[in-house]
């Protein structure tokens, strides 16, 4: 896949592209269906929420090819071809500037999350985490791109802990920058009520919450959650697991797996 920063310029990108794969569509209509690509209902609601945010912190999306095909159908009144659905990609597309993030990596094709319940959990704690760092404007997932300020001013650490809430559950979590561009993300959630201090050891398990996973994201190559064949740190318990691997959200601008970095 391929992601943008919400920004004028990241759907411009995006749209002069499309346009050469698709050079006889109104501008109208493909300004919809990228807007449908980047997870929302109409260019309306992208333009609101864009609204939300400073413009020095915008918001990111991964552009997925199938909603984005059908809304181009639905607005045009012709039907999706099998041609389109099977060749088009946002990957192949030619950008201008430096707003798109690639987020394809070799490995990707490897890491299932199907059949696991453990590692869904794992996938979607991370993701929840990672897009809250990204909603407090700690970081993005573009390189060298760290907002938080350091040393901690409670812990006196160069890392950050911050809070969030995912589908009415609490969690926490702690960013640290782990050199060449790559972040190391730990998350809890239903946290401890000492979770808050716990969450900075890799290793803090049940003493920081109910569900505790780690990870690290890729930055540099791409934008993505590194994975690997081996099980990721994580810990659940038991009660916790069914609900915590049926969460579903997207990504905010990086792949939800990609090859594992040493």
């Amino acid at each position: 896949m391929t992601a943008i920063p919400l920004t004028e310029s990241g759907l411009t990108s995006v749209k002069r592209a499309v346009r050469l794969d698709y050079p006889n569509h109104k501008s109208s209509h493909l300004t919809e269906a990228i807007a449908a690509a980047c997870g929302f209902a109409s260019h309306a609601a992208l333009r609101s929420h864009m609204a939300t945010r400073a413009s020095h912190l915008p918001d990111f999306a991964l552009l997925e090819e199938l909603p984005f095909l059908r809304r181009l159908a639905a607005v045009t009144g012709v039907p999706m071809s099998e041609d389109d659905r099977c060749s088009f990609s946002f990957d192949r597309l030619v950008y201008e500037g430096s707003d798109v993030i690639r987020t394809s990596s070799r490995g990707a094709s490897n890491v299932k999350y199907d059949g696991s319940s453990r590692r869904r959990a794992w996938r979607n704690a991370m993701v929840a985490g990672i897009n809250a760092g990204i909603d407090h404007g700690l970081f993005t997932p573009r390189p060298g791109e760290n907002n938080w300020p350091a040393p901690d001013p409670k812990y006196g650490d160069v890392g950050r802990t911050y809070r969030f809430t995912i589908e009415d559950i609490p969690g926490i979590a702690y960013v640290q920058d782990a050199g060449f561009d790559e972040l190391s993300v730990h998350v809890a959630l239903w946290p401890t009520p000492d979770g808050e201090r716990w969450i900075r050891v890799v290793n803090a398990d049940f003493q920081a919450g109910d569900l505790t996973a780690s990870g690290w994201l890729e930055r540099r190559d791409g934008a993505w959650l590194q994975a690997s064949d081996s099980s990721p740190h994580f810990r659940c318990r038991k009660q916790r697991l069914d609900q915590a691997a049926a969460l579903t959200f997207r990504p905010k601008g990086y792949a939800d797996r990609g090859s594992f970095k040493f």
